[in-house]
């Protein structure tokens, strides 16, 4: 409230009371941190590493800077929109990329040696296995199981591949 008071040569005084209502409308100012490249949590097909914070400076004050979605996030490429918001409900956005990157090789198990004593070219069946922290692709095994083996040594070469591309060997 602000009071006007007027007086006259006389010394005659009037006043009156007038309301002034002060508004912030203006928004923050916002600055988004760089593109985040992070990989996976172990054993995760997912990171909560830092993706860093946003910065907001404002007339009156800041009351939050939040990110949205909030993580932890999935291999790829995500934007994220952080919001700051000041004490008055003013608000301003910026976006960041996220790039989360699987490099976790799988874990591949070959079967023990295996011994047949069969003549002429026996088939041979065998299981290899392997898991990852996203999913398992593939499981190549050269030769495959079910193949006809000759006799004699022959070594089974085994690669696991993950959805990534990222691959384990084991031979037996």
């Amino acid at each position: 409230s602000v009071t006007w008071t007027a007086t006259d040569v006389n010394g005659n005084i009037a006043t009156c009371t007038q309301t002034v209502n002060v508004t912030d409308n203006q928004n923050p100012v916002i600055t988004c941190p760089a593109t985040a490249n992070i990989g996976t949590d172990a054993g995760l097909c997912t990171s909560s590493a830092s993706i860093g914070t946003a910065t907001a400076t404002d007339n009156c004050s800041v009351a939050s800077v939040v990110a949205s979605p909030a993580g932890p996030y999935a291999v790829g490429t995500h934007t994220i929109t952080w919001t700051a918001t000041d004490v008055n409900g003013n608000t301003a956005t910026c976006t960041q990329t996220v790039n989360v990157t699987d490099t976790e090789n799988p874990v591949i198990t070959c079967p023990a040696n295996i011994a047949v004593c069969d003549p002429g070219s026996p088939v041979v069946n065998f299981n290899v296995t392997a898991t990852d922290n996203c999913s398992v692709a593939s499981i190549v095994s050269t030769p495959a199981s079910g193949s006809n083996f000759a006799p004699g040594v022959t070594t089974v070469n085994s690669v696991a591949t993950d959805a990534n591309g990222n691959t384990s060997t084991c031979s037996f």
